[in-house]
Order: structure tokens, then sequence, then C-alpha cells
């Protein structure tokens, strides 16, 4: 009999992986790279400056980067410690992140997103964020509206394009960061719970 639980638990996890689309939103080795299932592209970029900051139950990864075609992003990457998760939902959580007035969705599969955030001052910008698990965060942001629509188009040709096109260029690499990220949003608002504990532990 516990086999058979064995056989028909692992056969559902194998189905519920292979029903969920992959994608992914990583730096590294002077590539920013963004993947849907199949489709994926790269973007050289060049690091021009690095923070890292840790709120014991999360650790962050911010990079300043150049794209080729001269203007600045930023890439965050968050983490929880092993034994706590995101709790709020991804548009959530970067509401909170930025203190936006407002999180606009553009695009979404596969756990990929594109957002247009209104910030408290009324400015807008662009974002491209992924979070397939509970654990882990990433996002970029800085992006021109032509960029962010050519990359969702490269990625996938029926992509619906952002709407605002006067939105936030990063000028200077010492202010380019524009998250919020501080023990006050992380533990008591809270971005980050502890896990739940399994049932029979």
């Amino acid at each position: 009999m516990r086999t058979i639980i064995k056989l028909l638990l692992a056969t559902t996890a194998t189905l519920m992986i292979s029903g969920c689309g992959m994608s992914n939103l990583s730096y590294d080795n002077k590539q920013l790279t963004l993947q849907i299932e199949k489709e994926y592209l790269q973007l050289d970029g060049t690091l021009l400056k690095q923070r890292r900051d840790n709120f014991s139950s999360l650790y962050l990864t911010q990079k300043v980067l150049r794209l080729d075609e001269g203007n600045l992003v930023v890439y965050e990457d968050a983490r929880t410690d092993m034994l706590y998760e995101f709790e709020p939902t991804t548009m959530r959580s970067i509401k909170i992140i930025f203190e936006a007035k407002n999180v606009i969705k553009v695009y979404a599969k596969s756990h990929l997103y594109a957002y247009q955030l209104i910030l408290k001052d009324g400015r807008l910008l662009n974002m491209i964020a992924q979070q397939d698990d509970s654990q882990r965060l990433r996002f970029v942001y800085g992006l021109s509206t032509v960029q962010l629509n050519k990359m969702l188009t490269q990625l996938e040709p029926d992509a619906k394009a952002a709407y605002y096109k006067q939105v936030i260029r990063l000028q200077d690499e010492r202010h380019a960061i524009l998250s919020k990220w501080d023990v006050q949003k992380v533990h008591f608002v809270p971005l980050v719970v502890p896990l739940p504990r399994l049932i029979g532990m």
C-alpha cells in the first residue's frame, strides 16, 4: 500500500511540474537572460555597481547594469532563508517594495511578469519580474517602453504592449536603485513569513 501511495505522489508531482511553464530571469557573465518555456533572449549588460543586504530571513543582491543600448537598468535578486517564504503575491510584493500607488500588469506567463508601476510621485517605472517559487523573487527595472515591448514580443509575438510611454529612464548609477527594502517591510508588513510546518513533523 505504501508503495502505491509513493508512486501516486511521485506521478502527481511530475504532472504538476510538467504542467507548469518554465521561466527564468537572471544576470550572469555579463548577460541578462529572460526565458519563457522554450523561448529566451539575452542582453549584454555591464555591471557598474553591486550592493548586498541581509535581513536575516531574506538576502538581497542589487546590480546596476548598463545595457548595450546605453541605458541603465537595475537587476535585483531576493532570496529568503530556507525556513521562510514570501507571503504576498508577486504583484503585491512589488507594490510594497517600491511603495507604489498602483501596479499595472502588462504581461504574465509561466511566472514571468511585466508591470508598469505608478510610484508615489506619479512617475512610471517599467519592470519585468519572475517568481516561480515562494522563496525567490527577481526583477529588472528601468527599461524604456520600447525596450520592454520589444523584449516581450521577442519572447511571445502576440504579447500585449505596455501602454504608458513616458517612464523613468535611469541616468545616474549612484541613484539608480529605486526599491525601498527595509526591516519594517520584510518582517512586519510582512513580505516574508516562516514556512508552515509539515503535518506530522
